[in-house]
C-alpha cells in the first residue's frame, strides 16, 4: 500500500461550455455579419427571406418525398401481408383436409377392425358349434370303441390338472 501513496497522480476535470456559449457566440456572429455586411438592410432582408422559402421547398419536398416513401412501403407491406395470411390459409385448408382424411383413414381401419374382429368370433363360433356337434354326435353313438379310434374332446372345456388334454 505504501508504494501506491508515493506515486505521482493526475486530475483531470472536465467542464462543458454548455449550449448557452453556443447560442450567444451565434448572435454575436449573426449581429456582426449584419452590421459589416456590404448590401443595404433592404436587399439582406430579400436574400434571407428566399434563404428560407428555399430552406423551407427543400424540407417541404423533403417530408413529401419521406411521405410517399412511407405510404409506398407500407402499401408493399399490406400486400405482402395478405399474401402470408392467403398462403397461411391454403395451408391450413389443406393441413385440415389431410387431417379430415387421416381421421376418417382411422375410423375406417377400426370399423375393418370389429367386423374382422366380429367375422373372426363367428368363425370361431361356428367351429365350436361344429366341434361340438360331432362330439355329441360320437357321444350319442354309444358304441364300442376300438383303441385304434381317436377320442375327440373340448380342450377348452376338459382339463385335468397334472395330466394330458388328450385322454
Amino acid at each position: 500500500m505504501r508504494d501506491q501513496d508515493d506515486l505521482p497522480y493526475v486530475i483531470i476535470e472536465r467542464r462543458s461550455a454548455g449550449v448557452g456559449a453556443f447560442v450567444w457566440g451565434a448572435i454575436l456572429g449573426a449581429g456582426a455579419a449584419l452590421l459589416l455586411a456590404p448590401r443595404s438592410g433592404a436587399e439582406t432582408q430579400e436574400e434571407i427571406r428566399q434563404g428560407v422559402r428555399r430552406v423551407r421547398t427543400a424540407a417541404e419536398d423533403r417530408v413529401d418525398a419521406v411521405r410517399s416513401t412511407v405510404t409506398r412501403t407500407r402499401e408493399r407491406i399490406d400486400e405482402q401481408i395478405g399474401s402470408a395470411r392467403d398462403q397461411f390459409g391454403a395451408v391450413r385448408g389443406q393441413i385440415d383436409e389431410r387431417a379430415d382424411k387421416a381421421r376418417e383413414a382411422l375410423e375406417a381401419g377400426r370399423r375393418a377392425a370389429r367386423d374382422a374382429r366380429a367375422e373372426l368370433e363367428r368363425r370361431v363360433a361356428d367351429v365350436k358349434d361344429s366341434y361340438q356337434s360331432v362330439a355329441d354326435k360320437l357321444a350319442s353313438e354309444n358304441r364300442p370303441r376300438s383303441g385304434n379310434e381317436p377320442v375327440v374332446t373340448d380342450v377348452t372345456q376338459e382339463r385335468v390338472e397334472g395330466g394330458s388334454d388328450l385322454g
